[in-house]
């Protein structure tokens, strides 16, 4: 956790935003709790007021309804006793005369609707004889007193009846008889077995019949809303519904697009600011880290594990919150609509978490590797395209496509076991959700059989439940993520907590002008504790000095100028330049008074120009021309590059050739002034045009400076001022070019083997 915490420190110059996006989200968050409210609220409130009658009265108020605008009181009454209470000036309105009244209340604004079901009996009844033979029977001896034909006729005008009922879902029993109203116009089903009545009359020339009662429904639901009663007819409502649905989704993408904007704002600055921390920190790095580390695997830190870091500060954190906020709210209401069917919910809850907990323990190892791993992949990238000359060189293709296929494998293999352990997790997770969803509905189910649910509620509590879990595998996939990220934050956190080699002091000074003495006191060191390179080197070199290091390779030489330039400190003893210790003053000021010059100089991707202003940035293109002179390089940049300065030199200046490459470098050396140089194999691997061009702008670039030259070709060295031959981290020999050929001893020989070895080339070569 305390990586989690390190990164959320990196959102502290965005605070404000982050707290305005933080409740976005949070707002936004909530949007799972509106639409089973308002579900809910239509089901049990709208719906229900509408298919639900409040009461039903006899059809002998049929005529009431139909010719008269006050209510009867008879009708009142009867309303009343079921619950209707209507103040005196309630009226009647019809609708649809017959079938569809309103009662309207002005005193309480309360409507109320007044159905009946209303069907034509079919052509065959529409003679009135068959009506009539039915009416006044009543009972099985009326029929035996009837003639057989008139039994007949009165038992098949009977089922014609029944069957016509029936298929309009209105079952007459055996003993529903037909009475006379009105002759010839109007007649009266009752049966008996169910109590009800059906009114059958004439109209237009067409039977009809209305249902045995006339129901009452609600025509207006009254919601209260901030203490304030809401009185509106059911279309109305769900008029008014439509509105607000329309109205919060057009709220919530508002909502939603700023959040998102917000929180992407946010996270891109994280992502940038700890991308340039990284950087950052790793210029400040001693070389000893970058002997160590490979590049793939600092590449691999700086791109693919801080981008895997770049949420979890701010939506993941968010993420959480909200999920928690929404769980509770979810739970309140659960909890509030019935607290036993929650408690029932809540049983499979214990099962995700150890589900989760089980699986997790498993992947996060498998993590770790595949992190490790995809950084290995880098490196082998990396450097098959920065080697890409060697490989065809040596015709390598296949063995770096072998060595990469075979860590793409391995990679493979540990995603691919990676996803399948998540979705194992996940499906066990889904079982254990899915059975509880079941037992919550049947046992929601029971409660509405039972009265203690309404169906509105019980439809927004399955939604919830589901609603409610999302939450807690949203937390439980987080806490994965967050588990992933971790491996990342381990390895970037872990970048920036190294600490370099070569420290400065918190309060070391600037290094004023020097002349460019340096003197090593009894210096002694080592890359790796048990394998020590220098032994006690004491050497001085007075300003202006030319100083030559030779010996055969791995003797030291390089690391004598690498301390010089403070790349390294030493183990043991002290250096010194002007009289101050290195230790003492800033690393900055030491090094903006030195030059190097290598044997494979590296040319940053860029213009000729760049490259050379890179040695003083702030320099004129009059400077850079005049440093390209004196290096000798001005004549092949403006007759052989086609765009002269501005020529892109590629990366790594591979669109240049080996001497053109070190005169830039040269040029680029030049521009800087240094008092102190360095030159390691600068002439190394040229043709003798080249290695003659640039010997003779290196010989410029010394003159009046402190130079340290490491040389293998003795011919570049013999004007030294002093040479030190050094053999196994020790100096052997130390003198001019004379003294040391005088003293025939390890420089004499060195030079006896060298100049006798090209002496014979050139031999062989005149003879040629």
């Amino acid at each position: 956790m305390k990586h989690f915490f390190r990164l959320f420190a990196y959102a502290k110059p965005y605070l404000p935003k982050l707290i305005i996006g933080f409740l976005l989200v949070v707002l936004v968050g909530q949007s799972p709790l509106f639409m089973p409210l308002v579900q809910k609220f239509i089901i049990d409130t709208v719906l229900e007021s509408a298919n639900e009658p409040l009461a039903s009265v006899d059809l002998t108020f049929k005529d009431d309804l139909d010719n008269k605008v006050a209510l009867s009181n008879t009708l009142r009454a009867q309303l009343e006793r079921q619950g209707i209470s209507l103040s005196s000036g309630t009226v009647v309105s019809i609708e649809k005369p017959g079938e569809k009244w309103q009662i309207d209340d002005p005193e309480t604004g309360q409507k109320y609707r007044i159905n009946q079901k209303v069907f034509q009996l079919n052509s065959e009844f529409q003679k009135k004889s068959y009506l009539e033979k039915l009416a006044g029977v009543t009972d099985a001896t009326e029929l035996e007193g009837m003639s057989d034909p008139l039994r007949d006729e009165f038992r098949q005008a009977s089922n014609k009846l029944h069957k016509i009922f029936n298929e309009r879902d209105v079952p007459l029993s055996s003993h529903a008889i037909v009475t006379v109203e009105e002759a010839g116009s109007r007649w009266l089903i009752i049966d008996r077995a169910t109590g009800k009545q059906h009114s059958v009359w004439q109209q237009n020339g067409k039977l009809y019949v209305a249902e045995g009662e006339i129901r009452a429904y609600a025509a207006t639901v009254t919601h209260s809303f901030f203490g304030r009663e809401l009185h509106y007819t059911l279309v109305d409502w769900l008029v008014i519904l439509l509105c607000v649905i329309v109205i919060y989704y057009a709220i919530f993408g508002v909502l939603s697009y700023l959040c998102t904007y917000v929180m992407t704002w946010v996270s891109q600055r994280i992502l940038f600011d700890l991308r340039n921390k990284v950087f950052s920190h790793l210029q400040s790095l001693s070389m000893r880290f970058y002997d160590v580390q490979g590049t793939g695997q600092i590449l691999s830190r700086v791109r693919e594990d801080v981008a895997s870091l770049r949420s979890l500060a701010t939506e993941t954190s968010i993420n959480i919150i909200t999920d928690a906020v929404t769980f509770v709210l979810m739970l309140g209401l659960m909890l509030y609509w019935n607290w036993k069917l929650t408690v029932f919910a809540l049983v499979v809850f214990p099962l995700i978490i150890g589900n989760y907990h089980f699986f997790i323990r498993r992947l996060r190892p498998m993590w770790r590797q595949w992190r490790n791993k995809w950084a290995d992949i880098s490196t082998g990238m990396y450097e098959a395209v920065a080697g890409a000359k060697v490989v065809k060189a040596f015709h390598r293709e296949r063995y770096h496509e072998r060595q990469l296929f075979h860590n793409m494998r391995e990679t493979l293999e540990s995603r691919i076991k990676i996803t399948a352990t998540q979705t194992a997790m996940g499906r066990v997770a889904l079982f254990f959700r899915s059975i509880g969803r079941a037992a919550v509905l049947c046992y929601g189910g029971y409660l509405v059989i039972q009265g203690e649910f309404t169906i509105g509620t019980m439809v927004a509590f399955y939604h919830f439940i589901e609603r409610l879990q999302r939450p807690i595998m949203n937390l439980i996939n987080v806490n994965t993520q967050i588990q992933e990220a971790m491996i990342s934050a381990e390895r970037v956190f872990g970048l920036l907590d190294s600490e370099p080699t070569v420290e400065e002091l918190p309060d070391a000074p600037p290094l004023p002008a020097i002349r460019g003495h340096v003197r090593f006191d009894n210096v002694s060191f080592s890359y790796e504790p048990e394998n020590p390179v220098l032994h006690n080197i004491s050497l001085e070199a007075k300003p202006g000095m030319m100083v030559a290091l030779v010996g055969p390779s791995g003797c030291g030489k390089t690391t004598i100028a690498n301390l010089i330039s403070r790349f390294y400190d030493p183990v043991e003893g002290n250096i010194f330049v002007d009289e101050y210790n290195l230790r003492d003053v800033s690393i900055k000021s030491l090094r903006n008074q030195m030059g190097i010059v290598l044997q494979d100089n590296f040319l940053f991707a860029g213009s000729v120009a760049e490259n050379i202003r890179f040695g003083k940035l702030g320099a004129t293109d009059e400077e850079v021309v005049q440093a390209a002179l004196a290096a000798n390089a001005h004549q092949f940049i403006v007759d052989q590059l086609p765009e002269g300065y501005e020529t892109e030199v590629g990366e790594r200046g591979m669109r240049l050739s080996g001497g053109q490459k070190q005169r830039i470098a040269i040029a680029r050396t030049i521009l800087r002034d240094p008092r102190i140089l360095i030159l390691d194999e600068a002439t190394s691997n040229l043709d003798t045009e080249s290695e003659a061009q640039i010997q003779e702008a290196l010989d410029r670039l010394m003159k009046s400076r402190t130079s340290f030259v490491i040389a293998h070709r003795l011919s570049t060295i013999l004007n030294a001022d002093m040479i030190i031959a050094m053999k196994e981290g020790k100096i052997v020999e130390v003198g001019t070019h004379e003294q040391l050929l005088d003293a025939d001893g390890m420089y004499a020989d060195m030079y006896s083997k060298q100049f006798k070895k090209r002496d014979s080339i050139d031999d062989t070569a005149w003879a040629a």
